[in-house]
Parts: structure tokens; sequence; C-alpha cells
């Protein structure tokens, strides 16, 4: 049969039995990884994506037990016989044109030819406004691939590796495509890797973690100072002293927090020891709360730049501490995109401040939504995954640790992308808790090298394996030369010995 497409390359035959969603095939070359195919059978044009790829052989087989033999039969192999075979597993990802899954499968002898370029052009790189480039087709780099940013914002997405793999490049990446779209983006910076970033096409605009202490809840103020979520008494106890100070007419952060003190200071009751306890860690922790705590007539959203990357450093935070500070920011922007949405539909729109849809990325997620403790952060991620698409807040959560992430939240993520991944336990939960994810495709990121990625879901129209492109201003992150430093440090000090040693008189 002759394909509609002249020149292609021909990769083999299908052989065996076939599924409509997954067939197998002998190449004549070993197929690659993440390789895309091309099939004609049934009346139908089908794509697919190489999902194994096997090199064997029918005379060097695993009986063989001596070197000798294997030298022997090698050596005496004629020009014309072969000893290789290849083959490959194929997902069919569905039709050319209407990306469906044909109700037939390919019969045996079918031919499987490398996917031409027009066809996987109109696959992964369409044309429309929401479409963005991340990078290139790890098999075709002729060919670009694209992203639906809507669908971020409405579906959420999940970027998860092993460290060092290329994920807080992929976000600076999509960060920059948002505001590149005239969108805001706001990065929950855990360890400021981003806080210095520079760039000439977009907006920067870096911001402290500073909090209102009216506007913050008692529970917040509770994780920052250290109060344990089964300390019930002294919970109690803050609680009704922070209510006392709130409705007072204090005006500064020293007058609030004295204020605060002098409340449990005085606490008369059954709880006078749960106030004396509440006093002590409130004390330990005063530098941090005045680091921490800032203007009392100020809200955290007066601080985001609309149609900018807004990045919140928490970085000199501890995990409890930063814990109370997302768990602040999420509220905060989901209150305010609902009473947007509301005054939208009302036509007036005077006093709500984010007036279009926000993306949202909790860095070290697997800290802020564990699967293993109960966080503030946890609570209002899951209001946003299962809220935030009917008020425009998109989720983003970036994580090396997939198994030490909440499988509920990670359940309703619509989209993922996901670079390499060694352990089994992680390849695992990820396949069992995320849907866009299967077990064939989690198989094939341990031979994923920096920077490439698989990405599935609703953000993409076909599993789509791909190179993404590096973000040059993001200059943090990557790996540390440790030999280097030690060797400039090395030669620094016996660089400041030989200058002092100029100085000594000889020895006598």
């Amino acid at each position: 049969m002759m394909s509609a497409y002249q020149d292609l390359e021909l990769l083999g035959y299908v052989v065996g039995e076939a599924r409509p969603y997954k067939a197998d095939f002998v190449a004549l070359r070993p197929p690659q990884l993440g390789e895309y195919v091309y099939m004609e059978y049934g009346g139908y044009s089908v794509v697919g994506l190489v999902e194994s790829s096997i090199t064997g052989s029918t005379v060097l087989t695993n009986d063989l037990r001596f070197p000798e033999d294997v030298e022997r039969i090698v050596n005496n192999v004629r020009s014309n016989e072969r000893m290789l075979y290849y083959r490959g597993s194929i997902r069919i990802l569905g039709d050319a044109k209407e990306l469906r899954i044909p109700p037939i499968a390919p019969p045996p002898g079918t031919k499987v030819w490398r996917a031409p370029s027009e066809i996987l052009e109109a696959m992964f790189a369409p044309k429309a406004n929401n479409w963005v480039r991340v990078g290139v087709l790890l098999r075709a780099p002729d060919v670009e691939a694209k992203v639906d940013l809507n669908k971020v914002v409405t579906r959420h997405l999940a970027i998860l590796a092993k460290t060092g793999m290329g994920k807080s490049n992929l976000v600076a990446l999509l960060a920059k495509r948002v505001v590149e779209k005239g969108g805001t983006i706001i990065i929950f910076d855990y360890h400021g890797e981003y806080k210095t970033m520079r760039s000439k096409d977009i907006q920067i605009n870096v911001i402290s973690p500073r909090l209102n202490p009216k506007s913050i809840t008692f529970d917040e103020l509770a994780r920052i100072i250290g109060v344990r979520p089964n300390a019930t008494r002294q919970r109690t106890v803050l609680k009704e002293c922070k209510e006392k100070v709130d409705a007072s007419d204090v005006r500064t952060v020293d007058e609030y927090l004295q204020q605060l003190k002098l409340c449990l200071k005085t606490y008369r009751g059954q709880s006078k020891d749960a106030a004396e306890k509440v006093l002590e860690l409130l004390e330990a922790h005063e530098k941090t709360l005045e680091r921490l705590l800032g203007n009392v007539a100020g809200d955290v959203l007066d601080r985001v730049v609309l149609g900018a990357m807004n990045i919140v450093d928490l970085s000199e935070l501890r995990s409890y501490q930063a814990d109370a500070v997302v768990a602040h920011w999420i509220q905060r922007v989901l209150e305010d995109r609902k009473f947007a949405e509301w005054c939208k539909r009302q036509r007036v729109c005077h006093s709500a401040r984010l007036l279009h849809p926000v993306v949202l990325v909790i860095e070290e997620a697997h800290v802020f939504i564990s699967s293993s403790s109960e966080t503030a952060s946890k609570h209002q991620a899951e209001l946003v995954v299962r809220e935030g698409r009917k008020f425009g807040v998109g989720l983003i959560i970036v994580s090396q640790r997939p198994r030490g992430l909440d499988p509920n939240i990670l359940s309703q993520i619509g989209s993922l992308a996901v670079l390499r991944i060694v352990h089994p336990e992680d390849q695992t939960y990820i396949a069992k808790h995320c849907e866009p994810a299967t077990q064939e495709i989690m198989e094939q990121l341990p031979g994923l090298n920096v920077g490439e990625a698989i990405l599935v879901g609703e953000w993409v129209r076909v599993p789509t394996v791909a190179k993404i492109d590096l973000v040059e201003e993001k200059v943090f992150g990557a790996d540390i030369d440790a030999v280097s430093e030690w060797h400039r440090t090395k030669t620094e000090v016996e660089e400041k010995i030989a200058e002092i040693e100029d100085y000594l008189p000889p020895p006598p």
C-alpha cells in the first residue's frame, strides 16, 4: 500500500497480536525510545510513540557461558547473515487528524514509518494563541513542542523529577511564557532559586514574605511561632489574645507584639501555664516575627505586580514558617479571584486586586502538601485544585519526591511534566495517583537526560517527549563545582600567606 506521504523512512513491520491502543513491531534499525511513528491501516492514518526498544540475537543467546564461544560466533558470521534483531513496542496515540484511537488494531505486516514532520507539527505545535513553545521534540528536533497555557490554569500541573534534572528551569520557562502573554504568576521560592533572575523581556518582582499581623489567622501565627496543632490549650489562649489585640488600635508591628505579650503575661484562669508556654515561644521567635510581620494595614496582594513574574522569597524561613506564609498567600489569592469574578458579573470591579487569572507555583511541594503531615498550605492547595478553575487560579506543584506528595491533591492534577526519575517507588506512585501517567510511560523515565521531559495530560494533545528550552536568565540552581571552589579558596589562602611572609623578618 502506498502512503499519502512521500520519502518516508521505513522502520519495520507490525508483528504478533496487536490492540487498538498498542502494537509490537520488528525493526530495520534499533527503535529509539520516545520516537514517533506513523502507520496506515483500515482507512486510518495513525501516529504512535515508541515505548520500548529491544535488541536481541537468535545466535548470541543467554545460554552461552564462555566469552570464547561468543568471539568464535562473531568472527564466523558471514557478511550477508543477520546476527541481531530489533523490536519495539508502540503506544498508539490516535488518528493523525482527529487524535482519536481507531476502533481497530493494526494487522500484522502493517508498515511502520518514521512519522513525517508535517504530521508532528500539526499535533505538537498548534498555531493557536494559547499554545506556547517549551522546547522541541526529543527525537524530531525540527518540530516544536508546545503546551496549552489555558489548561495550566484550569487543570493545574505537576512538575516532578529527581534533583538537578531541570525542574526549576521548566518553571522559569513557563513563568516567562505566562508573562509574555500578559499573565501574572506567583512563585513561592523556598530556596531562593528565582530571586536572582534578571530579564530584559519580562518584569520580575521579588517580594518579601512579610505578613499583616491583623490579616493572618491565629493558626498561621501559631505555626510561625511553633505552637503544635495538638496543643489545644495553647492554641485557645493564643486565639483569645490575638482577637483582643486585633480589635485594638495598634499601628506598628512593635506595638502589636508588645500588646500580644502583655495579654499573655496577664492571662488569668486555668490555662495560665499554657499562656506562659505561648509567651516563651513568642519571645523565642520575636526576631523572626519582627522580620516577618509588616504594615498592620497592608495586604500581601498589594505587592503583586500584574503581568509580571512575582517571586515570594521564602529562603530565610523555616519550613513551618514558610508553610504559614504560603497558606496565607494562597487563601488571599483565591478569595480575591472569587471576588474579582463576582465583580465582573456585576460589571463593577473597583476593589478587587487580581483582575485576571493567576498562576501559583509551589516549589518543594512535598514540604507544603505532604502525604505524611498536616500543613496549612495543604488545605489551601486542595481548595485551589477543586475550585481554582472556576475562578482563574492555576496551581503548579514542583517536587523531587513524588511519593511525599499528598495523593488527594496529586490525583486532581490534570497535567504532568516528568523529567528523569530513577526510584521505582516514585514511578509507581506517579502512575497510581496521576491520571495522565501510565506505567509504560513511567518506565521510560530512567532513560531521560538532564532537560528532557515527558509531558502528558490535558496541556498537550498527545504524550510529548521533549527537550526543554534552556532559560539563560536563571543562573542559580545549577550544581555547584565544589572542586573548583576549593581550588580557588586554596589559591587565595596561599597568596595571602605569601603576602604576609614578605613582611615577616627572616628566621634567625
